[in-house]
């Protein structure tokens, strides 16, 4: 056997013994783990918070309004006379700046709970609250305005008070709901053949200034509305004054019988001989004669007509979106008052105009009895 010289031992000897305590170290460190013993003086020991939270602690006041409001709501409803629960609802609506959908929807059914009252109990508090807040088309007020204009041409009855009401407290919605209180009844209040109920009438009385102090009744179709003169309340809203220094206007064009721009020629010693022909095409429009200012007069202020054998004069007035009657030649739409009725007796008959029209793209003759010889129209205003 062959023997190891004595240094070579002595070397893997020191060799197992490093080995042994380098083991030892490393094992006992592992044991200990505790983390306040390995971290630095100084510093606090890291960790993971795995507490639950509850998830509406860290939202804003105004989330967690909106998100109960609708409950909140309901419970007022179910119980009117409840202070805790109207004081609920009213604090989560101050907080709640856009509420959802859902809470705008409990507008109708505050409204009905009110039993058409106009005054200030707390269901009326919480609905005038709700409708500052909602958006246009989810505004409860505007909504029931909206829906009781429409009705009133099915013939559905609705409270003019009531309505005004919910029309003053529309907030964001006002501008939707005028819309259509212009659509369905300053529009048609501006058409010579009559459309407007007695009921429909009043409901616009009642209605048309809250719009007008909005800024929502387009000038044209409000001045048209009150040359018509169906709905005197209309009248003292109009702002715009005449202007100063009209002229004769002079139509670019005529429509109607060869000869009819004598008419407007401005010599009495021409004129033309009109026939009434209902059937026609556009009789509604055009009549039997049409002068067309092309562009539209600005401002129409004066009329007088010359002629023998009565009639109407209606002044064309050009409108937008869709109101009134629609031309589907000229894809344009218009309203259509009455601006001048005259006897015809032969000599000059003035018309006096309430208030200047607007945007006039025509004038138009109608015969009264079948027919009548047009000697002159005289027209003046501002281009």
């Amino acid at each position: 056997m062959r023997r190891f010289p004595l240094r070579t031992l002595i070397l893997m000897a020191l060799a197992l013994v490093a080995f042994i305590r380098l083991y030892y170290i490393s094992h006992t460190t592992r044991r200990q783990a505790p983390s306040s013993a390995s971290a630095p003086a100084g510093q606090e020991p890291m960790g993971i918070d795995v507490a639950p939270r509850n998830p509406e602690a860290g939202a804003p006041t105004g989330v967690q309004a909106c998100r109960t409001l609708d409950r909140s709501l309901e419970a007022a409803i179910r119980a009117p006379t409840d202070p805790t629960a109207f004081a609920t609802a009213r604090q989560q609506l101050a907080a709640c700046s856009e509420p959802p959908v859902r809470a705008c929807e409990l507008g109708a059914a505050l409204e009905a709970r009110t039993g058409g009252d106009a005054g200030t109990s707390s269901l009326r508090e919480l609905l005038d609250a709700l409708c500052q807040r909602c958006p246009a088309a989810a505004n409860p007020c505007a909504g029931q305005v909206t829906r009781a204009v429409m009705g009133l041409g099915a013939g559905r009855p609705a409270d003019p008070a009531s309505l005004r009401w919910n029309l003053e407290h529309a907030g964001p919605g006002t501008p939707l709901a005028c819309a259509e209180v212009v659509r369905s009844l300053l529009a048609p209040a501006a058409l010579a053949v009559e459309t407007l109920t007695d009921a429909q009438k009043a409901v616009l009385g009642q209605l048309a200034p809250t719009c007008a102090r909005a800024g929502q009744l387009p000038a044209n179709v409000l001045n048209a509305a009150v040359v018509k003169g169906d709905v005197p309340a209309l009248a003292p809203l109009v702002q715009a004054k005449p202007a100063g220094g009209s002229t004769a206007l002079k139509p670019s064009r005529s429509v109607g019988p060869p000869g009819g721009e004598k008419a407007f020629d401005g010599q009495e010693a021409t004129g033309v001989d009109l026939t009434a022909t209902p059937q026609a095409l556009r009789w509604e429009k055009d009549g039997a004669l049409s002068a067309l200012f092309e562009p539209p007069v600005n401002q129409l202020s004066e009329l007088r007509v010359r002629a023998s054998g009565p009639g109407t004069l209606r002044a064309v007035v050009r409108t937008e979106e869709d109101l009134g009657l629609s031309d589907p030649d000229s894809k344009t739409s218009f309203v259509l008052p009455v601006a001048c009725r005259f006897r015809g007796t032969g000599q000059w008959e003035t018309c006096a105009l309430p208030v200047p029209l607007l945007a006039v793209e025509a004038l138009s003759v109608f015969p009264e009895k079948g027919k009548l010889t047009l000697s002159e129209v005289e027209a003046r205003g501002t281009r």
